[in-house]
This record gives structure tokens, C-alpha cells and sequence, in this order.
């Protein structure tokens, strides 16, 4: 897909957002890990240290804000929106987000806009934003957003297209899609999924250990989200980036560094603040959606296993007819190519893509037009 090469630029200068301040979140675990590196002698850890400050200290002072979000909004319930970022105008593409991220990481600037870039292609993407559990969705389970909200946004969509439409998912969004493609088959013309998990066993050597730590406990960490429920109403966001954290203990301490060493003024550090904002500005999640990610999927691996069941009834990818894309990515520590790939080897004639780039990167990296835009661009073109 074609997209501008200008630089990136701020669409709203002014007053940093108040949640900087004490981001990166969670910053005594930032600290902590850029503080402990065994092997290293003391002096070049300061230094290390000093220059991640550094880094931390000019996003934080960055003028950039992103400006509210003025998409047509077609239908919404409780915190959930279906956006129209098509203006009404193309053909429909239903874009399943994440549930533990804010969406808009798919529309991070102007330049590096993954819905946008589809509109210059001539599609209308609609947008299935969750948005942030109010009171009504602190008690939801998956089965209840897909009941409630994926259906009717898959409905609507049909409506707009004249017919099945297309439905794109994205990390988790991606296996709600793949349950759309499986249980209402007759509404969904094809399926893209971009690093979607699937084969949790297939996880780095930290991430099989607290697998392997969790498993024993695993009646008490269910108690422990139904304890979350009772007394705070959500999962803070904090256990879930304290997760993301432990993926790669040094990132902080290195992409920090290397921001200090930018040319603030340059596309390449607006990109980095547009991207560090959204990171530091999470959601809450429902206890009963993070039990099941947290346990049902990544510990006792639901998914591959066959023992997942949405919109009444099994999810078997085995099952989905229509045509598939499945953006696997080499350097993805969310859904690392072994996780990942495994979805599209159970689906009939999936075709499988595996682009040089992180779980991030294939959404807003500065390779996405050759490497997701133009296959994406062209497999829609051919369904």
C-alpha cells in the first residue's frame, strides 16, 4: 500500500500528557533492570544508566500530543465504537484490535497509519475500538465481547459491504478474528491476521518459566483475578506492562539510549514519541479477559491445544474456508514465528508471511509499506 514519505510531524504541539511523568511504566522495574546487568562493570552500567535518563527525560519534556480522535463513530455500546475511518467512503474492512492495548497504535501518525494507508487503497476501514472497560465491561468474559460487541460490528459491516467483508486482526484481535472466520463464516470474505498468538509452548526461555512457575498455581492465580474483580473491579494496567517488560529486560535501557542520541527535530524521534506515548498510555482489562489470556491461553496453551470455544461453539481453524494471511513476524517476542505460525499451518491454504520486523514494527516500522502494506494490498485485491 502506498503512504507518504514525508517526515512525521506533530499534529498537535504543546503541553506533554500529564501520564509521562511517571512513564515509563513500570518504572521501578525499568530502573531495576537497567541497574542489574550481570557481567557488566559498574562504570559502564552508570553510563548505561545515565543515558537512559537522559532519553527518558527529553520524551518526556517532547511538545508532542496526540490530538483527540474525530473518526465517525457508526455504533457504539458501553465503551465499545465502531469508527468509520473510511468517511464512508470505499470498500468495508472490519479491523479487530487488542483488548490489552489502546487501537490507536493502528493509526499512530499520519505517515505511518496503518488504517490510513488502507484508505489511500481504496478500502473504508472499520474499526472495532474496545475502548476502556467502563462498569459494564468489568464483568465481561471473550465470549461476552464477542457476543456483544464483535458480532453486531461483524453485522454492521456486512450491512456496509453489501455482503461478507473482510476482517483483519491484530495480536489478539487476530484470534477473535479467527473465531469470526470459524463461527460466522458466512459473514467473513477473508481473514488477515497479524501477529496473532496461538502456540503459547512456543515461548522464549523467561517466558516458559513463569509457565512453568504459574502452571502448580495456576487455582491460585485464578483466585487472584477474581480477587481483582472484587476489590479494584479490573486488572491495573501495571501487572500487564510489568509482563511486557520482562520480554526483553534490557529494551528500556537501550531504545531510551538511543532516543538521547536522536535528532529530536528528525521523523525518526517523532515516531519514537508518538510510540513510547501509546505504550505508557494502557488500559485496564476485565479480570475475567485477562484470566483467560494470561491462563486459558498462555499457560495452559487453550488455543493449539483445540480447547477454545467462542460464539458458541469450538474454534477450529482447521474449519475456516475463506482466503487467509497470516503476518508472522521474525523478530516478534509478543508471538515469536513458532507461536504465530502455528495458526496458519492449521488453516487450509493459509499463506504465511514472515516479515523482518518485531510485534510493533509490523504495524508502524519504517519497512511496513514493502513488507505488510503492498501483500496485504495485493491479497485483498485478489480475494
Amino acid at each position: 500500500m502506498s503512504h507518504s514519505a514525508e517526515p512525521v510531524r506533530n499534529p498537535s504541539a504543546g503541553t506533554p500528557p500529564d501520564f509521562r511523568a511517571a512513564a515509563p511504566v513500570p518504572l521501578p522495574l525499568h530502573l531495576a533492570q537497567s541497574i542489574v546487568q550481570p557481567g557488566v562493570p559498574l562504570d559502564v552500567q552508570m553510563d548505561r544508566l545515565d543515558a537512559m535518563l537522559r532519553g527518558i527525560e527529553m520524551w518526556r519534556a517532547a511538545p508532542w500530543r496526540r490530538p483527540d480522535d474525530e473518526t465517525a463513530v457508526l455504533w457504539s455500546e458501553g465503551a465499545t465504537t465502531l469508527r468509520d475511518y473510511g468517511n464512508g467512503r470505499g470498500k468495508p474492512v472490519l479491523i479487530v484490535p487488542s483488548l490489552i492495548n489502546r487501537s490507536y497504535i493502528l493509526d499512530i501518525t499520519p505517515e505511518r497509519s496503518f488504517l490510513r494507508a488502507l484508505v489511500e487503497d481504496g478500502y473504508r476501514p472499520l474499526l472495532l475500538d474496545w475502548g476502556v472497560p467502563g462498569e459494564v465491561e468489568k464483568t465481561l468474559s471473550l465470549n461476552d465481547y464477542a457476543d456483544t460487541r464483535l458480532r453486531p460490528a461483524l453485522a454492521i459491516s456486512r450491512v456496509l459491504a453489501g455482503g461478507p467483508v473482510p476482517v483483519i486482526g491484530y495480536c489478539m484481535g487476530g484470534a477473535l478474528a479467527v473465531a469470526a472466520a470459524v463461527r460466522r463464516s458466512d459473514d467473513v470474505r477473508a481473514l488477515v491476521t497479524l501477529g496473532t498468538p496461538w502456540n503459547c509452548a512456543a515461548a522464549s526461555a523467561m517466558v516458559r518459566m513463569m509457565q512453568d512457575t504459574a502452571r502448580p498455581q495456576i487455582g491460585t492465580l485464578r483466585v487472584f483475578f477474581r480477587t481483582a474483580a472484587q476489590v479494584f473491579g479490573v486488572v491495573p494496567s501495571d501487572l500487564m506492562q510489568a509482563l511486557f517488560a520482562t520480554l526483553d529486560p534490557g529494551l528500556a535501557r537501550r531504545k531510551f539510549a538511543r532516543f538521547a542520541r536522536m535528532d529530536q527535530g528528525s521523523s525518526e524521534a517523532g515516531l519514537f514519541v508518538a510510540v513510547e506515548d501509546w505504550l505508557n498510555d494502557p488500559v485496564t482489562v476485565a479480570p475475567r479477559v485477562a484470566e483467560e489470556v494470561l491462563l486459558d491461553w498462555h499457560v495452559t496453551n487453550m488455543l493449539a491445544a483445540g480447547q477454545w470455544s467462542l460464539m458458541g461453539g469450538p474454534v477450529r481453524p482447521a474449519d475456516i474456508a475463506c482466503p487467509t494471511l497470516s503476518f508472522c513476524a521474525a523478530n516478534d517476542l509478543i508471538a515469536p514465528p513458532q507461536n504465530a505460525e502455528a495458526l496458519p499451518q492449521q488453516i487450509p491454504q493459509a499463506r504465511i508471511l514472515k516479515p523482518e520486523t518485531g510485534h510493533v514494527g509490523m504495524i508502524v516500522g519504517s519497512k511496513v509499506a514493502q513488507s505488510v502494506h503492498e501483500p496485504l494490498k495485493n491479497f485483498l485485491k485478489g480475494i
